[in-house]
């Protein structure tokens, strides 16, 4: 199973404008069922992507999972700046079926408040009814050369 990660064009300027603080921030990943690709271009709030977001309950919570131990740290030996966190989970109790997850800053409120930062996209649909762990790349979440 190979995931894709990609930052939102408005993730990324609202990362460099300040308005998202990867030290601060509180971030969560949600789910996304395959009706609903996302328009890395346009998609800016969560709103944008609800539409195929997981169904709350069966173990799954509307708005995503809260990332937990959140760290941002420089590699010079890499050149890369890197965004990790404790590899989130999903304890399922009944089947759930997604292609797509997006990390949002949850400001606690509206999906309409809430900043989509990036997107990971599965190669596959994945469909789980026990618990799911994503396993998170050593590097991190979200990592970029700064070369």
């Amino acid at each position: 199973m190979a995931i894709t990660v990609k930052l939102y064009g408005q993730g990324q300027l609202k990362l460099v404008t300040g308005s998202i603080d990867l030290d601060t921030d509180t971030f969560k990943l949600m789910l996304v069922d395959n009706t609903n690709p996302p328009d890395l271009d346009v998609d800016d709030f969560r709103d944008d992507r609800t539409a195929g977001e997981l169904a709350n309950g069966g173990g799954y919570t509307t708005g995503g999972v809260t990332l937990t131990s959140v760290a941002v740290t420089y590699d010079s030996a890499s050149d890369q700046v890197r965004f990790d966190c404790a590899d989130p989970s999903w304890p399922f109790t009944a089947a759930k079926t997604w292609r797509y997850g997006d990390v949002t800053k949850s400001r606690g409120g509206l999906a309409s408040a809430d900043e989509l930062l990036a997107n990971l996209t599965w190669d596959a649909d994945q469909t789980v009814s026990t618990t799911y762990t994503l396993q998170l790349d050593p590097a991190g979440l979200l990592y970029w050369d700064v070369t």
